[in-house]
């Protein structure tokens, strides 16, 4: 029996592309193995959305590489479908890039009959069908990832996403809900609708009107048993009427959304593309909370964007305060070469630090003060982790908080109602 492992950088499509591919090499017959010296096949996914990712994966290329030399390493993802050759030149034996995914087997089968390291990746992605894995993506946790789509067609000035991951392609919903479906049925009870730019969802079937809230009026319809469904991430500008009634109708969507900001001052966001303005962003806040009041909001920002003044960086700190995020995920800005972004004037790397400082300051303030909101409250927690060493149980409830409980055995997948605070004791 061949043994594998896999090991994915980045974001959870990733995380979920990996799983699959497992799943698939066990259906012929592989196990996996706890540690890549141990294993007769290495998948590395990899990573490209920042200078520091593409490192990252060159790094984990060659650490795997010398950490199991007789191995079949494969090397799939967005840093090897821009730089196949750099992969094979620090130990590849098989690029894919981003597409083709679902052939790993035969390509495994066809290379240990014939053993030359080889570049499968397509020259464009820019005209591609969504590519059914053609197995459910289980994992360890009471939580599953559920891909929907791939690929994205906004050419943001700072990203190549669209260049490494493809056009914009949905997951035909007939396959969504059978394996959503799938996932109950193995007693997930909780499942994140996730992709690249899931918001754009459905544009690309039949006449473009069955779209994200659709699938997930579905999902929901078809599978009654499942405790919450979550949204991975939406932009604002497909945040529509239909989104916030499917919102306001059905209680069991995770009261939680990330809704990426990356700027909170206008003229910044239309050096970066985006498709929105602070004042229609800000609208789409209120209205979400008209419906849901204690949403958490959680998002992301890029510090340090080139030629951003101080008066811009103001306008941002000053916005993220008025739009009382949950959260913001900071970013120093990364020039990526071949964008419009990296033609821009750059910022010294000490301001971007400075900028990044300031910005986790005042998230780390803002979830403080979301979170003492619901003290005293009674949450529904599903517990999803348990450290035998600290008696402690570990989940989130539906607005995104992390709660540990006292504990001397796991409660993974079962579901608790806490009186929440910051001594947390079950009810």
């Amino acid at each position: 029996m061949l043994s594998y492992y896999l090991f994915s950088l980045g974001c959870k499509v990733n995380s979920y592309e990996n799983s699959a591919v497992g799943e698939e090499l066990k259906l012929h017959g592989f196990s996996l193995a706890e540690r890549p010296e141990d294993a007769d096949v290495i998948v590395l996914n990899t990573c490209s959305v920042t200078l520091t990712a593409d490192q990252k994966s060159r790094q984990h290329i060659s650490h795997l590489r010398r950490a199991n030399p007789k191995a079949i390493l494969v090397v799939m993802g967005c840093y090897s479908q821009g730089h196949a050759e750099v992969a094979l030149s620090l130990g590849a034996d098989l690029v894919l890039g981003s597409s083709k995914r679902k052939h790993v087997f035969d390509l495994i089968d066809e290379y240990r009959h014939n053993p030359h390291p080889r570049a499968d990746v397509k020259d464009s992605l820019r005209h591609e069908q969504y590519e059914e894995l053609g197995c459910n993506a289980f994992t360890e946790s009471a939580r599953a990832y559920l891909k929907v789509q791939d690929g994205c067609d906004n050419f943001c000035s700072y990203c190549l996403i669209p260049t490494m991951r493809g056009n914009s392609r949905s997951r035909d919903p007939f396959e969504v809900v059978h394996e959503a479906k799938a996932l109950v049925l193995d007693g997930y009870k909780e499942i994140i609708i996730s992709g690249i730019h899931i918001g754009g969802y459905g544009k690309d079937l039949g006449d473009g009107n069955y779209r994200l809230p659709e699938l997930l009026e579905k999902i929901l319809a078809e599978c009654p048993g499942l405790f919450r469904l979550r949204i991975s991430s939406i932009e604002e500008s497909e945040i529509d009427d239909r989104f916030l009634n499917v919102l306001k109708n059905h209680p069991n969507i995770a009261n939680h959304l990330h809704i990426p900001l990356q700027s909170g001052s206008s003229s910044v966001l239309k050096r970066m593309k985006r498709k929105y303005d602070t004042t229609a962003f800000l609208q789409k806040l209120e209205m979400i909370r008209t419906i849901r009041p204690d949403i958490a909001i959680t998002t992301d920002v890029i510090a340090g964007f080139p030629d951003e003044s101080p008066e811009e960086w103001r306008e941002t700190t000053s916005f993220c305060r008025l739009a009382s995020f949950c959260e913001i995920h900071v970013f120093p800005f990364s020039s990526r070469p071949g964008t419009f972004a990296s033609t821009l004037r750059d910022l010294d790397p000490q301001t971007k630090k400075e900028r990044v400082r300031e910005l986790l300051s005042l998230s780390k303030e803002m979830r403080a003060e979301y979170e003492r909101r619901f003290f005293g409250k009674k949450m529904e927690v599903l517990y999803e982790d348990f450290d035998p060493k600290a008696n402690l149980v570990y989940g989130h409830t539906s607005n995104y908080l992390l709660l540990a409980v006292p504990s001397t055995i796991s409660k993974r997948g079962e579901i608790g109602k806490i009186i929440y605070g910051p001594n947390v004791a079950a009810d």
